[in-house]
């Protein structure tokens, strides 16, 4: 059961990275090297096999398929384009830190080493905290969006950046990595290749015409995403840290 949720873990985590970077925008034309794709909501039935399709259904996850049609395009690009207001879009966003907190404090593997990064060139004097337990530090660091410890896991290929305002959740979860040293680092060593000058990756767009698909994707992941935690208390600290933000 143990190889299930971490396999069902990995999977809800690729389709929230797709889903953290859609937006709904009115339509325009776009370039021919533009192809459609169909994102799916999580779960995707068609990648879940049997047992992890029980372990879901026993949590309450309601199985069925729904997907929004997007277009990857440019950061430039989709700067140009004005964007339609999407409320329920913006809850991925806190979805996204739920699930990053759970792996951190129920993924079973321990912490090995914790480092805090953001943009450096243009914020050279930010204030960042030396350790977990520096909590004024990690409080003042906390308030910038482009802020994010890393959390560094034994045994663990990717690593789990973390928007630095849930560490109260992930301190009160998991006590024991007080003690921990935070190292520091540039945010353009975690971003990937597929970055624009300012370390700015692609956006998925999807068009206005579309919006209430786009509403129903989200929808479904998010409510998915919460049972796989299956701990109410998490997710109403994640979505507190969010309101007073």
């Amino acid at each position: 059961m143990e190889n299930t949720l971490a396999k069902l873990i990995k999977s809800a985590s690729g389709t929230l990275t797709q889903l953290t970077k859609i937006r709904c925008v009115e339509s325009y034309p776009l370039p021919s090297t533009c192809k459609p794709k169909n994102l799916f909501a999580w779960p995707n039935t068609r990648f879940l096999d049997e047992e992890g399709a029980s372990f879901l259904e026993s949590r309450g996850v309601h199985l069925r398929d729904s997907h929004i049609k997007t277009f990857s395009v440019s950061y430039s690009l989709y700067d140009e384009m004005k964007k339609v207001d999407v409320p329920s879009v913006a809850t991925i966003k806190i979805t996204r830190t739920l699930l990053d907190v759970f792996q951190i404090v129920a993924g079973g593997k321990p912490v090995t080493e914790i480092t805090a990064v953001w943009d450096t060139a243009a914020h050279p004097n930010r204030t960042v905290p030396t350790s977990m337990s520096d909590i004024q530090g990690l409080r003042e660091f906390g308030t910038h969006r482009d802020s994010f410890l890393v959390f560094h896991r034994e045994g663990e290929k990717y690593d789990i950046k973390l928007r630095a305002s849930a560490f109260p959740v992930v301190l009160q979860e998991k006590p024991e990595i007080r003690g921990f040293t935070i190292s520091r680092k540039d945010l353009r060593k975690f971003v990937g290749d597929k970055v624009d000058c300012r370390g700015r990756k692609n956006r998925n767009i999807a068009f206005q015409a579309h919006r209430d698909y786009l509403q129903d994707v989200v929808h479904q992941t998010n409510d998915a995403v919460e049972k796989l935690v299956g701990n109410n208390d998490l997710v109403n600290e994640i979505k507190k840290i969010y309101r007073s933000q």
